[in-house]
């Protein structure tokens, strides 16, 4: 990642967005809550907590330790790229375009669809940017389902552990998931509240997508067969 630059149509004119190649070098992504269902498809969800704020981000693993699993040559092999993978290019920015890039992207080159044409922004730059903006709504409202599981203590430190072929093991930290027995023992009132604004369901996709990880397993061993490993969930250290 390089430092975003403004989108300017005299510097970028030949820049085109090629949404397939989006993702590479991208181990985890930030999510949306509206995001929940459609990305629990194919990755495992948890929470990472910021060390800075102490807030809890919504993400999707999309790797064991090394690059993404499913963004190769041809193309983002998943049923959904979360939306902060398809659009982590590009920033909002304020004048101009209204977009800002990063120009050492995967996804910005000499293929795709253009951004700049006679002199001008073309209309996918409008929808990136409105793209953005929903996203960052989106984000907003995963924040507030992330701090409502904090109030009711419905979440747990993930502890995974990779061991490769040589026996080495590898731990992936700051992870947090669903507590299943916190949530089987919350009380009436407070199932209510969860079920209402739909955060028991988030909370049910969120610890069932767990099981991703063997999918991601699969993905690695796939891609480097000389490096299999075995990924697992350690015993909760309660």
């Amino acid at each position: 990642m390089s430092p975003p630059v403004a989108l300017d149509p005299a510097r970028h004119g030949a820049l085109r967005f090629d949404a397939a190649a989006a993702g590479r070098g991208r181990a985890i992504a930030q999510l949306g809550r509206g995001e929940i269902a459609v990305a629990a498809c194919d990755m495992p969800l948890c929470f990472a907590k910021d060390g800075g704020t102490g807030r809890f981000n919504l993400v999707a693993l999309m790797a064991l330790g090394g690059d993404n699993l499913f963004a190769g040559a041809g193309g983002f092999h998943a049923t959904y790229m979360p939306q902060a993978v398809l659009l982590g290019a590009f920033r909002l920015a304020e004048g101009g375009s209204g977009l800002a890039i990063d120009p050492a992207d995967a996804s910005l080159g000499a293929r795709g669809a253009a951004l700049v044409e006679g002199g001008a922004a073309t209309p996918l730059v409008l929808e990136l940017r409105d793209a953005l903006r929903r996203l960052v709504e989106d984000v907003a409202a995963a924040h507030a389902l992330a701090e409502a599981f904090a109030k009711h203590r419905l979440l747990r430190p993930w502890r995974l552990v990779l061991r490769r072929a040589d026996a080495r093991e590898h731990a992936l930290d700051g992870l947090y998931t669903i507590d299943e027995e916190a949530l089987a023992a919350l009380d009436a009132a407070a199932v209510v509240a969860l079920h209402r604004d739909a955060s028991l369901a988030a909370a049910a996709v969120i610890a069932a997508s767990r099981h991703q990880l063997e999918r991601l397993r699969q993905l690695h061993d796939a891609a480097h067969p000389d490096a299999r490993i075995v990924a697992g969930e350690l015993p909760r250290d309660d």
